[in-house]
């Protein structure tokens, strides 16, 4: 009986691991990000297992597990230099370290009410750290080819984000100036993942509020808009 079960098993195991494929992935998220990870192919379905990684330049600026295409354990993300931003646990969806974000950072936050000098205010946070989370909306833009030119010297951008007090992206705007001259866009949020529009609350006296996150940024020579 034992060897009979014994050959089932093995079976099993067997015919799994042939009916699936795992397959190393690389994919550009912009041009100077690209994301590394392994997936198991099966029924025409590709679902992320094991190490992921994404990397500015050779630099890790995201890092973590997947199993059966969903985050586990705890993640690390960090800027473009290689400092830890930010700690999560997705087991148990725990925020466990978020550095300090001082006056040179390039994001600014504007709470939707009004404070006077013993409020307690917080900013809203997405998962993610300060520049791999918002890769996706930077990828939202792309300088119309009218607009382009070799140097991009005078082009500026600056992301407008609303977050409202349940934690959702509410409208999203890019302000562009060129050479003086500002335009306004408006990028299709629907290309977004559900995962990128949620965010933790700006929060007013512990109680959730509306904020704007403005985020300054630059157009690149790839027609691309990033964040210092």
């Amino acid at each position: 009986m034992k060897k009979i079960l014994f050959f089932i098993i093995a079976l099993f195991y067997f015919s799994t691991c042939f009916s699936q494929q795992v397959v190393d992935r690389k994919n550009k998220l912009t041009a100077f990000v690209t994301e590394r990870y392994h997936t198991i192919i099966e029924a025409n379905k590709e679902v992320k297992q094991g190490l992921y990684q994404a990397l500015y330049n050779k630099t890790a600026i995201a890092s973590g597990m997947y199993t059966n295409d969903k985050r586990i354990g705890v993640w690390l993300f960090y800027n473009k230099k290689g400092e830890l931003l930010e700690k999560y646990e997705y087991d148990t969806n725990t925020l466990l370290y978020e550095a300090v974000e001082d006056t040179s950072s390039n994001m600014r936050y504007f709470v939707d009410a009004k404070i006077n000098a013993a409020d307690h205010v917080t900013k809203p946070i997405k998962i993610g750290g300060r520049y791999y989370a918002y890769i996706p909306y930077l990828r939202l833009f792309k300088l119309p080819p009218d607009l382009s030119n070799n140097t991009h010297d005078g082009y500026l951008a600056t992301l407008e984000l609303l977050v409202s007090p349940g934690g959702r992206l509410a409208d999203y705007k890019i302000h562009l100036k060129i050479n003086g001259d500002d335009e306004i866009m408006h990028p299709n949020t629907d290309l977004l993942k559900e995962e990128d529009k949620q965010f933790i609350p700006a929060s007013l006296n512990n109680e959730p509020v509306s904020c704007r996150i403005f985020i300054q940024c630059y157009v690149n020579y790839y027609d691309e808009i990033d964040t210092w």
